[in-house]
């Protein structure tokens, strides 16, 4: 028997179902495997994943493709590791001093 949806898997309001970015997963539906590279979160609850298929033997980048969290089933946790990185969103914000910034 064919899988299509694991409705019911969130747990303690876990819009994606314990994958995140990073994992290898694959689609129960068409066999499409690869690396999440995207979350989409939307009001409705209609949650994706965006999936980057892995490059063929000449290293042609592949179209990625988005697909309903419940269709996803995670193969691998963290297949790519994130690195954190410094931007300017982590600077601390000044402080305001009477009149001046």
């Amino acid at each position: 028997m064919l899988k299509i949806f694991g409705r019911g898997r969130s747990t303690e309001n876990d819009a994606f179902c314990g994958i995140g970015l990073g994992d290898k997963v694959k689609d129960t539906l068409s066999g499409f495997t690869g690396i999440v590279l995207a979350r989409s979160e939307h009001i409705t609850g209609c949650n994706q994943l965006f999936v980057l298929p892995s490059s063929e033997k000449d290293n042609k980048l592949n179209d990625g493709q988005w697909f309903d969290v419940e269709r996803i089933e995670k193969l691998e946790d963290k297949a790519v590791e994130i690195a954190s990185r410094r931007t300017g969103a982590d600077i601390p914000l000044p402080r305001v001093t009477g009149r001046s910034i």
